[in-house]
């Protein structure tokens, strides 16, 4: 049974799933009539050693419908895995159990709607667990009183942009770009929503009807939620990936409109918050003067930002990354030089070597295409990234967030490639995208410029091998 889907307006629907593994690869068929019969010894092989391991009396013990009454022990509250088995084992006897598409115990996504607010969402409490009890209206109050018992807390790894763990509703989520709230399950399998911005709809309506529809998340329009907030309904990317490693590089000389950096100079009030911002990263940067005052203008604060890391040399940067086995990392400040860029992609792809190629031809694709579209000759891309995702299988590379992707002003021509000075609106963004494929095509070549071995066997477009691997 799929699990229940909620309307748009409510803006509550199921999060599309990002593996293809079904439930039934993860949990045994079990019959009807096991909640009058001992658990099977088969229910007991699956993954649940990052828990407290099963009691004996509950492998042992005949379940039945007032099993969490009589089960229950003074001296040892039941675990949060023996509690959701219980509660399976009760929903099967009445019919209540709803799984979810898919989720699987390498995956650190899911569905999680349909679980109650007030049910610990942790990637450690729900990893491997692919039914979830949805309680009959009637039930809701038994149920919130059993489900206060299950909570459990966990050191839980944050990570924006991609792997982000809400505070409120503490679940795992993918989000593409952004910030913190930005984002929501979309009501249709396969969506995702992103919080309105009138600027990214226009790009995004535009983009549509440009050449580089194939190299961006699909627009599916507005939505409305229930609280009145207006959201962009777009293709969720990552649903077609299992167990998928993640990166995201935003692409370009700058990260900042000019008309940000002209309005920060109109206010030159010392921040206090970018002072300690840049002192953590290096406590050298401030000049005598600021660390006296123990405070940095904005203007100085974004121009300094943006030369620690590649962004100002290389034409782009790591934001962060995500692999498969869940780890995550946004420690890529001060990744900038061409051979850290490099060992940085060397254990984003270690795992799965196959996708350095297919990273690559993607990137000449997208390269190729952005020469001959009317959007990217007429637009200033700023902040905007190159999401990269693969897994065992596949990999793929998509142009996201165009938040701060305007018009260039009238009478100004700008070429992507040209050094960036305060008034000709230059992006650099080609000047990342020839950096991005340098490097991959490095990744694949050996130091005496021939194809690696390692990636000799591999399928590789004939057209990336004619003309990027050509010795």
């Amino acid at each position: 049974m799929r699990a229940t889907k909620m309307t748009s307006s409510h803006c509550r629907s199921v999060t599309p799933p990002l593996s293809r593994a079904s439930s039934s690869d993860l949990v045994p068929c079990l019959s009807p009539d096991l909640s009058r019969r001992a658990l099977s010894p088969d229910l007991t092989s699956l993954n649940f050693s990052r828990h407290r391991p099963l009691s004996p009396d509950l492998l042992d013990r005949t379940l039945s419908p007032d099993f969490p009454r009589r089960s229950r022990s003074p001296a040892r509250p039941r675990s949060l895995m023996e509690s959701l088995l219980v509660a399976k084992m009760e929903a099967l006897s009445t019919g209540k159990l709803v799984r979810t598409d898919s989720l699987d115990s390498c995956s650190s996504f899911g569905s999680m709607s349909s679980l109650p607010s007030d049910v610990c969402r942790c990637d450690d409490c729900l990893l491997g667990i692919v039914d979830f009890y949805l309680p009959s209206p009637d039930a809701n109050k038994t149920f919130k009183k059993q489900s206060e018992r299950w909570r459990k807390l966990r050191n839980i790894v944050q990570w924006t942009p991609f792997f982000q763990t809400y505070k409120k509703q503490r679940y795992p989520w993918v989000q593409l770009a952004g910030h913190q709230g930005n984002f929501k399950a979309g009501p249709d399998q396969g969506t995702i929503l992103k919080k309105l911005s009138p600027q990214e709809e226009r790009c995004f309506q535009l983009l549509m009807k440009d050449i580089l529809r194939p190299f961006v998340p699909e627009y599916k329009g507005q939505v409305t939620c229930e609280d009145g907030e207006l959201y962009l309904q777009l293709q969720d990317l990552l649903s077609d990936f299992d167990c998928p490693c993640v990166m995201d590089c935003k692409v370009g000389v700058r990260t900042y409109l000019e008309e940000e950096l002209a309005k920060a100079k109109e206010k030159t009030k010392l921040r206090k918050d970018m002072y300690e911002k840049m002192i953590q990263i290096d406590p050298k940067a401030p000049s005598e003067e600021e660390h006296r005052s123990k405070g940095v203008t904005k203007p100085r604060y974004m121009i300094w930002r943006e030369t620690i890391s590649s962004t100002a040399t290389l034409g782009f940067r790591i934001d962060g990354v995500k692999k498969a086995d869940g780890t995550s990392s946004k420690d890529f400040k001060t990744t900038k030089t061409r051979e850290q860029i490099l060992e940085a992609f060397k254990d984003f792809t270690s795992a799965f070597p196959s996708a350095v190629p297919k990273y690559l031809e993607r990137l000449k694709n997208i390269r190729a295409t952005l020469i001959e579209s009317h959007f990217f000759r007429t637009h200033e891309l700023i902040g905007s990234s190159l999401l990269f995702v693969h897994d065992k299988r596949k990999a793929s590379i998509w142009m996201i967030d165009f938040a701060k992707t305007v018009p260039v002003p009238e009478g100004v021509n700008i070429d992507h490639n040209s050094a960036w000075k305060v008034g000709n609106h230059e992006d650099g963004y080609l000047i990342g995208m020839d950096n991005l494929i340098s490097i991959f095509e490095s990744l694949i070549k050996d130091d005496n410029g021939n194809i690696d071995q390692c990636y000799s066997n591999l399928s590789l477009d004939k057209n990336v091998r004619r003309d990027t691997l050509a010795t």
